[in-house]
């Protein structure tokens, strides 16, 4: 039986590959410049292992049997973390005289728990394969940094089931994980690849369990009252982002409109998140990072607003005037401007635009751009630990929500968006931090804000419909439509009035809520 192998943590970036002859990569300047060597072929046949009940997926621990060339290697890799596509995680190597597992290499001490237990090491067998032809080169981009490029062409196979795989992997061997961002960041420049958040073992289970892909809603982190401000941050940062990749396939796909609105609301949820530390973290520090995502916003915003506008109000109407061929030819109409802007929501998503974005997200956190406290006040604030920066937080923004919704039967539109802004703000800022605090209170003061929330959004969605309107009104040019967009106002109309009669039971219930921090 061979020794355990060295435990080591492995950084590396997957890159999806597009429509594109793999053998071009290789030829690349930017490839050619920094290569160390020769590119080596070799075909690779990887059986995953899992126990009948998953206890290893459960675990994210991955267990794997690979034959590279005439050579077998077990390869075990757990914990670590997912960031944007940058993926870290401990691995454990060993070389085999023949392709049977090796138990003495599962004897890893952060691994007893699952290992000890002698049923599930009885239970291991194979779930998945993976089958593919990989080509590696080793890169020098900088001094002292070594990046090996691998280029995966094959597939993952389970039962019958069948995925593909067309894959980038940059591992860094030796240096710096801010010049494998960066160089990534030249790749992307120069051939369609998209940050891959998922794993091969990822994939595979998803694929061996059948599992078909659904809109992802949002997660928090959990973090401890304890933990350190840029530790926080970090982490809800990524909760994000994680949210935004996990349903961006839905999106480019087409096939189901909650996933853009997922996507939407995870990129809200990553700007107030940026906005939530700026206190601590200036925002003057990654301005350009913040542009990003406001233009991102602009890609999307107005596909979800055409989604909302096709798929919930116009079909209200259509079914209380089935009859009118107006609104008939107004619904095309509609559903043409909708397909246009969802076709600039996808060409973002697989833009190298929002490639490089992700990466800069990845990159903000090496580089760390907000440098040292310059004055007392403001290292005060980095000093503290995540509860008392989350209760002042939330005190803040609830006086802001507060201020802003005095007399806000008064308010005109301007005045209940910004109310509504602000109201969304506290809200997400509640959700990063809630688990630091009671439950039960938190959900209260939850529920109340989101009643709150919901008739200034439907209050928000009848001034769309009229946005929308004008922009139908162009589209409709050589047609008569003023009858039915007459009435899509008038019922735009009906329901802002409906909303802002609940309003004053909403504010009172939200204002009389106590505080759960």
């Amino acid at each position: 039986m061979n020794a355990p192998g060295q435990d080591h943590v492995e950084i590396e970036l997957k890159l999806a590959l597009g429509d594109i002859d793999a053998r071009r990569i290789a030829r690349l300047p930017l490839i050619r410049a920094c290569a160390t060597g020769r590119t080596s072929t070799r075909t690779m046949h990887s059986v995953y292992y899992d126990t009948p009940d998953r206890v290893l997926q459960r675990s994210q621990t991955a267990l794997r049997l690979r034959r590279e060339g005439s050579r077998w290697v077990q390869t075990l890799k757990f914990g670590g973390s997912a960031e944007g596509g940058l993926h870290r995680r401990h691995e454990i190597e060993t070389r085999l005289a023949m392709p049977l597992i090796d138990q003495q290499a599962l004897a890893h001490p952060a691994l007893a728990p699952l290992f000890n237990d002698a049923a599930v090491r009885a239970a291991l067998a194979p779930v998945f394969i993976a089958d593919f032809r990989r080509s590696t080169r080793l890169l020098s981009p900088a001094p002292g940094t070594t990046i090996e490029l691998c280029v995966d062409i094959g597939e993952i196979q389970a039962g019958e089931r069948r995925e593909p795989i067309r894959e980038i992997e940059l591992e860094l061997k030796l240096g710096s994980a801010s010049v494998l961002l960066e160089f990534a960041d030249a790749l992307v420049q120069q051939i369609p690849v998209r940050l891959e958040p998922a794993s091969k073992a990822e994939r595979g289970f998803a694929l061996a369990l059948g599992e078909e892909p659904t809109p992802v809603r949002a997660q928090t982190p959990r973090l401890d009252r304890a933990t350190d401000l840029e530790v926080a941050f970090r982490a809800i940062v990524f909760s994000c982002v994680q949210q935004l990749q996990a349903n961006e396939y839905g999106v480019i796909a087409g096939t189901d409109a909650e996933y853009l609105h997922q996507a939407r609301v995870a990129l809200r949820r990553l700007r107030s998140a940026m906005a939530m530390f700026d206190t601590v973290f200036p925002r003057a520090s990654y301005t350009a990072t913040l542009d990003e995502l406001r233009w991102l916003d602009r890609c999307l915003g107005p596909a979800r607003d055409w989604d909302v506008f096709v798929l919930s109000t116009l079909p209200q109407l259509l079914h209380a005037f089935s009859d009118d061929p107006s609104l008939q030819r107004l619904a095309r109409h509609a559903d043409a401007l909708r397909e246009e802007a969802g076709r600039i929501a996808r060409d973002a998503l697989v833009s190298a635009r929002y490639t490089r974005l992700l990466l800069g997200l990845n990159g903000l956190f090496l580089r760390r751009p907000w440098g040292e406290p310059i004055d007392a006040q403001a290292q005060a604030a980095r000093a503290t630990t995540l509860l008392p920066f989350a209760e002042r937080t939330l005190e803040r923004r609830h006086r802001k929500v507060i201020k802003r919704g005095r007399g806000h039967a008064q308010l005109d539109h301007a005045g209940l968006h910004a109310l509504r802004i602000e109201g969304k703000k506290l809200r997400y800022a509640a959700e990063f931090v809630g688990g630091l605090f009671e439950r039960k209170a938190v959900r209260a003061y939850l529920g109340a804000l989101t009643r709150l929330q919901e008739l200034l959004g439907g209050l928000n969605d009848a001034a769309t419909v009229d946005r929308l309107c004008h922009a139908l009104r162009a589209a409709c040019a050589q047609e008569p439509a003023g009858e039915a967009i007459g009435m899509l106002r008038g019922w735009a109309a009906a329901l802002a009035e409906d909303h802002l009669s609940s309003l004053p039971k909403a504010w009172k219930r939200f204002r009389d809520t106590e505080r759960f921090w």
